[in-house]
């Protein structure tokens, strides 16, 4: 980016930042002193071999995995899953689960209601009608009174994405987010991503839809072996990476035959 002469660029801190981080379940290393950091309105997309920490990172970002080394900061705050501000940094941080999480007794509208109604202190007036609006964002308005059996799985996950968005969260993770679905369904929510990645939403996705990833994605990251062996622009990756083990991976989710 180009600036006239004599002004400066203004330099934002990241909204992430991951220094150092290692985490192990026992005596087993999951990912080992990994760093990056993501700025606000980023898409930044995960990609790698299955098992190599990709979904357990996501987990530790928004607390729900401790780390045993390094520290992990969100918005300034250090995400520590015991600290006292844990609930408030969950608040900020919306999850997209890959088997959509959603509570079967509940109605499409209850489940994105619910977070607002008990976490936020809304009304039911006001939660009902800011869930309205997230489901006119995910195109499910028309199924807002169905109960989660009565939905296709494609359409689960858009009510687990309407959900996220009624909290109006900082940061946007998904962690596989198509793989539980039939291919009829996947490009649905693929284009509500798409979406949402266009009107600035800061997002971490884990996925093997490396279609989304060049298209969409600002930064794609590949991760083998806990640690994290490429960074860079997904077209770079994708079609010139650096490195022997990307161009390995890349040529078998590409080309499998």
């Amino acid at each position: 980016m180009s600036t006239e002469p004599g002004l400066s660029v203004i330099q934002t801190d990241p909204i992430l930042r991951v220094d150092s981080v290692t985490k192990s379940f026992g005596k087993k290393i999951i990912f080992n002193n990994i760093s990056f950091n993501v700025q606000a309105g980023q898409v930044v997309v995960i990609v790698g071999p299955s098992g190599t920490g990709k979904s357990t990172f996501l987990r530790c970002v928004n607390g729900l995995e401790d780390i045993q080394s390094g520290r992990i900061v969100f918005e300034g705050d250090i995400v520590n899953a015991h600290s006292k501000n844990i609930v408030s940094l969950r608040k900020r941080i919306g999850m997209i689960f890959q088997n959509f999480n959603l509570y079967p007794h509940l109605t499409a509208l209850e489940n994105v209601t619910l977070a607002p109604m008990k976490v936020l202190g809304e009304s039911r007036k006001l939660a009902d009608e800011r869930a309205m609006d997230m489901f006119r964002k995910v195109r499910l308005e028309h199924r807002a009174s169905a109960y989660p059996s009565q939905l296709s799985g494609g359409e689960q996950q858009r009510v687990a994405i309407a959900r996220a968005l009624a909290m109006n969260p900082s940061l946007m993770m998904f962690d596989e987010p198509t793989s539980a679905l039939d291919p009829e369904t996947v490009g649905d929510v693929l284009a509500i991503m798409e979406e949402l990645a266009r009107d600035g939403r800061t997002m971490l996705v884990v996925t093997h839809e490396m279609g989304f990833a060049d298209h969409v994605g600002d930064r794609m990251i590949f991760m083998d072996g806990g640690t994290i062996i490429e960074d860079g622009p997904p077209s770079e990756l994708l079609k010139n990476p650096k490195e022997k083990r990307t161009q390995q991976f890349v040529n078998s989710v590409l080309r499998p035959n």
